[in-house]
């Protein structure tokens, strides 16, 4: 066996310079305008993008995957499974929100319509920020990779054009002392940066630049639709650059290109410590904009003159931080509304006021909120305007108790290492979590009354929500909950500006009670479902002075606490029961899925009217009604032979609805309810 190497001082010296240039090397480039002009010519939308378009890339960058969800296709975004920390912070269940997000910010990119202002809202401890985050995070990453290449510019001097200004101009106007316009500047002694991290791009004239980008999208793409920005074609330098810029051109009698000398054009990875490209404003921040005079004796001293003649200008603040990228107000709405009106310029004119300064802007605008503050900002009447301006994005708990469970999985991580927890411990108190958010459905023409009666009761919702067929349904009922009402009871808004899963019991509060038992259990104890049961009760018994959730009227059998603890209670009994039952039950998975997969092979050539391949005779044979049979008493299907053909029909539907390309068919997943009576029946003999 051979030893493990050591970690020596210049074994970990070696590892770290490897990896900084591996992660770095990309995102240093930096060259002349004219260097950067051949990069846009080769790739003209992606030198070009605004912030939207960039973030929709970036979005669509880390991939994403289709699923069916309540009789719906739903989009899954990798970049929200955090592929940044082996998914320590993914996001579970909020697909249908970031799907929403996804669209308006692709509509956005393509300038269907206005920017908007993006307000993520609900209630506390539905990972609006970690939402947020993630894409704060995306950016930092994706603007590090050759696909996300974000350019910015910086102005610099050298010493022949340095000395020149200290002759006090004395040297010929035209700039003798300066190299020939086709070589690059040497002996650099200042560099001003572009403070707002511009594209390059604005420092060609307006008009010359928009037929300059019209002519290079025609030759490049043709008539596909890519969308010139209109911050691009419209947008004017900042103060300083306008100065600077101006300046040269008087010094150089209007020779533009010997002006472009001064520019070197460089890579600008996002950082939201660095400050750039990704900022977040918390309720308590100060401004977000200034401009101040620049003291003559900072990093300007060598053109002086220079400087003292421009008056040139500090900027600073979030939004000089977030341009070209992403702002985010945490709790937004905590600042008073008449602290918020810069933000009606910022999305419709697309410029922010510095003070006796304007700018153009380039930044995508993400607030965070609760119902709470958001009913506030409503009753405020000079906010119209703002809210005009802004997209809402619904923000609710999860719904699916399988994603809730994956949460409290993930915090007990830590916790599993000196503490035993059972079966189904997270998986029931996750469930109570969901039958608290449930709403009563108000569809009763979506379904025969009796079945409506069975499907609308919070266990029954909540089993659906995941996917599951209530147990107390027959197999007719079953066939009765087609996509297109799981589709529509999932998507119902009986409550105006209320949609279900905007309260019940807030994720942090179950979090917090599995602490707790962790904290107060021995270790020689193992936490169960029982402890669970229990401490919930205790938070009942508070009642709602010190738990929100608690003071919502019972509705119908909703909103009833103390009963979603007898049906949990009850539940796990029914697992504990079907689990000795499979226990008791000497069948393996294999021989399970040989019997389903024989029963299905039937069912298929039965409805296309084909034949099957008798595996020890070799000869092709009907479909067997006795290989088929036995299955459908089982489930409940009566001998009609209408009844009989649309079970048969249904069945094979479902394993095509479920059925991905390149991937393997879950029995077990798509056929539960069958494996279930399988076993019950075996069981039984």
């Amino acid at each position: 066996m051979s030893e493990r190497p050591s970690t020596s001082h210049s074994n970990a010296m070696a590892f770290f310079y490897d990896s900084v240039r591996d992660q770095y090397s990309d995102a240093i480039w930096e060259g002349t305008f004219e260097e950067y002009l051949r990069k846009v010519e080769e790739d003209p939308y992606r030198l070009t993008r605004t912030s939207f378009q960039l973030i929709n890339d970036m979005i669509h960058f880390y991939g994403s995957e289709t699923f069916e969800d309540s009789g719906e296709s739903i989009t899954r975004y990798h970049l929200f499974d955090d592929p940044f920390d082996g998914g320590l912070r993914r996001l579970f269940g909020l697909e249908r929100t970031i799907m929403r997000l996804v669209k308006y910010i692709r509509a956005a990119a393509r300038e269907e319509g206005r920017e908007r202002i993006f307000v993520f809202h609900g209630p506390v401890g539905t990972a609006k920020t970690s939402m947020v985050d993630l894409i704060s995070r995306g950016l930092e990453d994706y603007t590090r990779k050759p696909e996300g290449a974000v350019y910015t510019y910086r102005w610099i001097f050298g010493k022949r054009f340095a000395d020149e200004i200290a002759s006090l101009g004395f040297a010929d106007a035209g700039g003798s002392a300066d190299e020939d316009a086709d070589e690059p500047i040497r002996d650099v002694v200042a560099s001003v940066p572009c403070q707002l991290n511009e594209n390059p791009l604005l420092l060609i004239p307006k008009k010359i630049r928009r037929e300059y980008l019209e002519r290079l999208f025609r030759e490049r793409y043709g008539d596909a639709h890519y969308v010139i920005p209109k911050k691009l074609l419209e947008g004017e330098l900042n103060y300083n650059c306008r100065q600077i810029h101006d300046y040269l051109l008087r010094r150089y009698n209007g020779d533009w290109r010997k002006v472009m000398r001064h520019i070197r054009v460089h890579r600008m990875p996002f950082s939201e410590s660095g400050g750039r490209g990704v900022a977040k404003v918390f309720p308590e921040g100060n401004v977000e904009t200034t401009a101040q005079m620049i003291s003559l004796d900072e990093n300007y001293r060598l053109i002086a003159n220079l400087i003292s003649s421009l008056n040139l200008v500090r900027f600073s603040g979030k939004y000089v931080m977030a341009n070209r990228g992403l702002i985010h107000y945490s709790d937004i709405f905590k600042k008073p509304v008449n602290y918020l009106q810069h933000l009606l310029s910022a999305v419709e004119e697309h410029k922010m006021d510095f003070g006796d300064l304007n700018a153009d802007i380039d930044v995508m605008i993400i607030g965070t909120t609760n119902a709470f503050e958001y009913r506030l900002l409503r009753q405020e009447p000079i906010s119209q305007a703002l809210r005009s301006r802004m997209r809402k994005i619904d923000v609710p708990y999860l719904l699916s108790y399988s994603d809730e469970k994956k949460i409290y999985d993930i915090s007990l991580q830590q916790a599993r290492k000196t503490r035993s927890i059972a079966p189904h411990t997270t998986e029931l108190a996750a469930l109570f979590a969901v039958l608290t958010r449930l709403e009563r459905s108000f569809l009763d023409n979506l379904l025969p009354e009796t079945l409506f009666l069975k499907v609308n009761k919070p266990m029954s919702k909540a089993l659906l929500y995941d996917g599951e067929i209530p147990p107390d349904l027959s197999q007719s009922e079953r066939q009765m909950l087609t996509r297109e009402v799981k589709r529509r009871l999932r998507n119902e808004h009986p409550i105006p500006d209320m949609l279900e899963g905007m309260r019940g019991i807030p994720t942090r509060i179950l979090q917090n009670i599995f602490a707790d038992l962790c904290e107060e259990a021995h270790e020689e104890e193992c936490i169960t479902p029982f402890h669970v049961f229990q401490i919930i009760e205790k938070v009942i018994d508070q009642g709602a002075v010190n738990y929100d959730f608690l003071a919502d009227e019972p509705d119908d059998g909703f909103h009833e606490p103390r009963e979603f603890v007898r049906l949990l209670r009850q539940r796990y009994k029914d697992i504990v029961a079907r689990e000795v039952e499979h226990s008791l039950v000497n069948v393996t998975e294999e021989e399970m899925d040989s019997r389903i997969r024989e029963y299905l092979a039937h069912v298929t050539a039965y409805n296309k009217k084909e034949k099957v391949l008798n595996p020890i005779t070799g000869q092709s044979e009907e479909p067997s009604e006795e290989k088929m049979q036995p299955i459908e008493e089982l489930m409940g299907i009566e001998k009609s032979r209408e009844e009989r053909d649309f079970w048969r029909f249904k069945v094979i539907s479902r394993a095509t609805q479920h059925l991905k390309p390149g991937e393997q068919l879950n029995l077990r997943e798509v056929y539960g309810d069958i494996y279930d009576s399988l076993y019950q029946s075996l069981y039984a003999e």
